[in-house]
């Protein structure tokens, strides 16, 4: 992984590249998956066509699903951890600034 110089954000991880929004607010697309972000934009909701669902608080994700049936690949897996690793790291980062 490398991680830009001044932002700390990833810019890429093996051969996947990161793609961040026009101020570096939030991670847009990791390697071929897309991300897509719930209305107020600070949840990733999906990742490519994974979905993601949170508690009833909206601060832990408790479930992932796969449209149609089969197991979930590598690639799509190692970017669902990636993807919720950065997220909790940010939130961590947020409470220590309060």
């Amino acid at each position: 992984m490398t991680y830009s110089r001044w932002a700390n954000l990833p810019r890429s991880v093996g051969q996947w590249s990161c793609e961040h929004s026009l101020f570096a607010s939030r991670l847009e697309r990791i390697g071929p998956h897309e991300l897509r972000y719930d209305r107020l934009g600070s949840r990733v909701r999906a990742i490519g066509p994974l979905e993601i669902f949170y508690d009833r608080l909206g601060s832990r994700p408790v479930r992932v699903r796969l449209p149609g049936d089969g197991a979930l690949p590598d690639d799509l897996l190692l970017a669902l951890f990636l993807v919720l690793y950065w997220e909790e790291e940010r939130e961590a980062a947020a409470a220590q600034r309060r």
